[in-house]
């Protein structure tokens, strides 16, 4: 990593090293069983409890994506990977607030420096944001905005301290007959309220509940376009440092699935350590494990785990590779990448399911940790960046030069 100084500021031009993202999953295996013990109370009760909040605090993973000049490590892709597999082998849902605050945090690094000396005066943050369809609007007022919104699904909102919505932004400049603008307002976690809407079968401790504003006033610098917080211009920038030149979508779309991947592993654990305890009923079987088509199914398991990680790992890397230099990855690469991204999520969902016919039908009992587990894997795999079915459909598109259905690459 190679910091330098611009006035006053640290401009970060690498991702963190190796060491330090080791340090961290470390401090996460520390923390681990106390994560899990609380997995299913935030499973009961649609929140992460205080304490896994305050345990993650204390492993310094809330601030992956802060800046270095704001106290955070600045990382990238990998860094957030591989500590949030790590935090949703003991509890998926909290892995996703983990991935959430932090790419909100990199989708607020896309704001003006002014505004990011403000937000993080008083060092890292923990974050929520929206940046799917846009739920609200922001009307000119003096030397300001008037907001007014209701974001659905805002992962983690419960514990941050800012949180961005996506809106169409009413300036009344442009032409009357063209589609609206689009943009995003960064808001204090005062300034909008939480409704309790959250009631899922699955990531259920995400508190992924709503956000409500209604006329607001934010100065100008809280809203921005969707071009400038998700447009590529950083990402070419010599003089941005690293967290800025990240490409947002890819990143967001890549880390997100990281929780799965660490429930995955836990689920092939849960379901070997038992092997040798439970029968195979109307068999012969006394274990489990006595069954070749059970270790052979098990084994094909692991691979399709594997294999999902070697998809993300591959993705982690080029997002932090670019965003070390000043070339933005291709549409087509970015294309490549959201398939593999959503196959990754096809082949989890393949092995928790292969697992569960593994295991038996207890895996279905209400206090079950796998189907817990299986819960979480399915519901987190079908987050709309991430599905297989659209991933793969963009990745055709790349190949066969036909439209792009979607331009958030």
């Amino acid at each position: 990593m190679i910091e330098t100084q611009s006035t006053s500021r640290v401009v970060v031009t690498t991702p963190p090293s190796d060491m330090e993202t080791s340090e961290l999953v470390h401090r996460v295996h520390e923390i681990g069983p106390l994560l899990r013990q609380n997995a299913h109370i935030g499973d009961h009760d649609r929140i992460l409890p205080k304490a896994t909040v305050e345990a993650l605090e204390s492993a310094d993973v809330w601030r992956i994506s802060t800046l270095r000049r704001y106290g955070g490590y600045e990382g990238g892709a990998s860094m957030l990977l591989k500590v949030a597999t790590a935090i949703g082998y003991y509890d998926p849902a909290a892995a996703w607030c983990v991935v959430i605050s932090n790419g909100s945090v990199m989708l607020a690094n896309r704001f003006g420096d002014d505004l990011l000396d403000e937000v993080f005066a008083n060092g890292p943050i923990k974050a929520a944001s929206i940046f799917a369809q846009p739920q609200g609007t922001a009307t000119p007022d003096g030397e300001g905005w008037r907001i007014t919104g209701k974001w659905p699904f805002a992962s983690n909102s419960n514990h941050s301290d800012w949180a961005l919505g996506i809106l169409f932004i009413k300036d009344g400049l442009q032409d009357e007959n063209a589609p609206p603008q689009v943009g995003f307002v960064l808001m204090r976690r005062d300034e909008f309220e939480i409704q309790d809407t959250w009631f899922t079968i699955g990531m259920r401790g995400s508190g992924s509940n709503t956000m409500v504003t209604e006329n607001l006033w934010v100065p100008k610098n809280r809203v921005i376009t969707f071009e400038q917080l998700m447009g590529s211009d950083p990402e070419r920038d010599q003089h941005a440092t690293f967290g800025r030149r990240l490409t947002p979508h890819l990143t967001m779309s890549t880390t997100i699935q990281s929780p799965s991947l660490g429930a995955a592993y836990a689920a092939l654990d849960f379901t070997s350590s038992v092997a040798d305890k439970r029968s195979i009923t109307y068999t012969h079987y006394k274990k489990q494990n006595e069954s070749g088509a059970f270790v052979q199914n098990l084994g094909a398991a692991s691979i399709k785990i594997d294999g999902a990680k070697l998809l993300l790992e591959r993705a982690a890397a080029e997002i932090d590779a670019a965003a070390s230099g000043i070339v933005p990855l291709p549409l087509e690469q970015r294309a490549r990448h959201r398939a593999g991204i959503g196959h990754a999520g096809h082949e989890l969902v393949a092995a928790a399911n292969d697992l569960c016919w593994l295991h038996g039908t207890a895996a279905f009992a209400e206090n079950s940790v796998l189907g817990r587990l299986w819960r979480d894997i399915n519901t987190g795999t079908r987050h709309a960046s991430i599905t297989a079915p659209m991933g793969y459909e963009l990745h055709g598109n790349g190949i066969t030069g036909t439209p792009y259905i979607s331009t958030k690459l």
